[in-house]
């Protein structure tokens, strides 16, 4: 089912206060999404390759995705690794790591 909302980040566009101190800010779109475990054999394949994938969201309609490589859901943020088409014609999977700075 999917009753949980993840917000994608479109591209970040840059602004500067009156300092000049950078400030990035995103497009955001909410989507629903059902969080799924990441299997083993992908985990440990993406580990090979200086990965760490730690959770994977299908979206119920892929129409909704346009490319974003950043996701957030229940406050963190994770980088999407990863876009699949599932079996499903119009659903798709986001496999995605945490990022380590969430700011």
């Amino acid at each position: 089912m999917y009753d949980s909302v993840g917000t994608l980040l479109g591209n970040p566009r840059a602004t500067y206060d009156s300092a000049g101190n950078e400030t990035l800010t995103y497009t955001e779109y909410d989507v629903f999404v059902m969080p799924r475990s990441v299997y083993n054999a992908e985990f440990y394949n993406a580990a090979q390759a200086g990965l760490h994938p730690s959770i994977t969201f299908e979206i119920n309609n892929k129409a909704d995705y346009h490319g974003e490589r950043l996701i957030r859901w229940n406050g963190v943020i994770y980088n999407v690794i990863r876009a699949d088409w599932t079996a499903q014609r119009d659903k798709l999977s986001l496999v995605c790591e945490e990022r380590v700075h969430n700011g």
